[in-house]
């Protein structure tokens, strides 16, 4: 399988601003992982030799990278949209956006050398498979290998739902993770003491990529099942204990009566995704389903909520 990766160069006489705001546009199509470039500062003319690469790179630049699915096509057309509209009219920046192919393989062996294990929440630590890595007491260790194009975990996004799930998920409960994509919330549920974990993902990559996590990390097949398609087709006339959902504010919402029907009376919901901005009009939506939020936490401006059914 192919990756795209999409490159933004930018000027700006205010580079942190707008490196976060072109990232941000990328999280929020569901990227976990970006390539961030910067000019070196001093330009000796014998390091052309050393790597020309990076001395002839003048500029700041983020890149992401997607599958070559056949939402490849489509994503590109929105991706260019996106940033018209957000920086189109912004006098105070200057970018372009390119678009390359890589083989499956060169994408991987580009990001190795970048990966290293990363503590995502209280218990668990994230451990690319060809580092090493010798947990301290009280640490669960996640396998992934971030090379099929869906991340690490390591954006807070996930790392919010994480914290949360520590504290909701009991021994022996029954969990589902809407829009699974690497399965990581799978594995957390599992290595909770989940009875049982489901996954749905519309994305035909992700349930592969899902079902090769599980296994790498020695979850029991009794023990999961990841399903291709749309949430309530799959799931009909199931109920879990516990539901979880990090994705976008605006899908949430328009999911939000599906995962209601699919949890169990008094389970438990955690939502994650949601940008501060969005967090009033998703509680409101989630209290006029007659489900209570119990708790809302925050890592910047990202949010995640705790949610009584």
């Amino acid at each position: 399988m192919k990756v795209m990766e999409v490159k933004v160069i930018f000027e700006s006489d205010d580079i942190q601003k707008y490196q976060k705001q072109i990232s941000d546009i990328f999280y929020d199509f569901g990227v976990t992982g970006l390539q961030i470039e910067e000019p070196l500062e001093k330009k000796n003319p014998l390091d052309y030799y050393k790597d020309e690469s990076s001395f002839l790179m003048r500029n700041h630049a983020v890149s992401a990278y997607f599958p070559m699915n056949i939402y490849a096509k489509k994503r590109q057309e929105t991706l260019l949209t996106v940033f018209e509209e957000k920086f189109g009219q912004d006098d105070e920046v200057v970018y372009t956006v390119d678009f390359y192919e890589h083989e499956e393989e060169d994408y991987q062996n580009s990001w190795k050398k970048y990966l290293y294990p990363e503590k995502i929440s209280s218990q668990f630590v994230v451990k690319p498979t060809w580092r090493e890595y010798e947990a301290e007491e009280g640490e669960k260790v996640i396998e992934l290998d971030p090379g099929r194009a869906f991340g690490t975990g390591s954006h807070p996004t996930t790392s919010l739902c994480v914290d949360l799930m520590e504290e909701g998920i009991q021994e022996g409960e029954t969990v589902l993770d809407v829009g699974t994509g690497s399965g990581i919330l799978m594995i957390v549920a599992e290595k909770l003491g989940a009875g049982f974990v489901c996954g749905v993902d519309i994305d035909e990559l992700a349930v592969e990529v899902a079902n090769e996590n599980l296994e790498l990390n020695k979850v029991s097949k009794e023990k999961y099942k990841v399903l291709h398609g749309n949430l309530i087709e799959k799931i009909e006339k199931q109920s879990y204990d516990v539901v979880v959902a990090n994705i976008l504010a605006d899908v949430l919402l328009l999911l939000l009566k599906d995962i209601s029907s699919v949890v169990k009376t008094g389970g438990k919901i955690i939502f994650s995704g949601i940008i501060e901005d969005k967090l009033e009009e998703v509680i409101c939506s989630v209290e006029m389903t007659g489900m209570r939020v119990e708790k809302v936490v925050a890592k910047g401006e990202w949010r995640a909520l705790a949610i009584r059914a």
